[in-house]
């Protein structure tokens, strides 16, 4: 087992009458966040990369119920003390570990982000 040295919370976002999204429910979860970026010059540009990933807790009652489908959620992560409208990422893909030859349990639940700006 992996063990959850971070907590993130995912966010329940409700639609207003125009389409903006605005957070309703924080939940904290037990997760294992990895981070990196990068900055490159090419041809007078200056190129600046990041990516995130972050294993969840497999137990947490919110993430089980949607059945581990949780793709397209939004999570708030800061384990550095940057300002939470900093700290917003969006959850693009989601590779549910299981052990398939052997009893076919769910071992670990890793989801890919992409950094976005806070919900309103």
């Amino acid at each position: 087992m992996i063990t959850m040295k971070d907590t993130c919370q995912l966010a329940t976002l409700v639609s207003d009458g125009y389409g903006d999204k605005s957070v309703q429910v924080l939940t904290t979860i037990h997760c294992l966040f990895l981070q990196s970026t990068g900055n490159s010059h090419s041809g007078n540009v200056e190129i600046a990369t990041s990516d995130a990933h972050v294993y969840l807790d497999i137990e947490n009652p919110v993430i089980k119920n949607k059945g581990y489908r949780i793709e397209g959620s939004y999570l708030l992560i800061n384990p550095f003390g940057a300002d939470d409208n900093e700290s917003w990422y969006k959850i693009s893909r989601v590779v549910v570990g299981q052990r398939k030859l052997l009893t076919n349990e769910v071992d670990n639940v890793h989801a890919f982000l992409q950094k976005v700006a806070s919900p309103v």
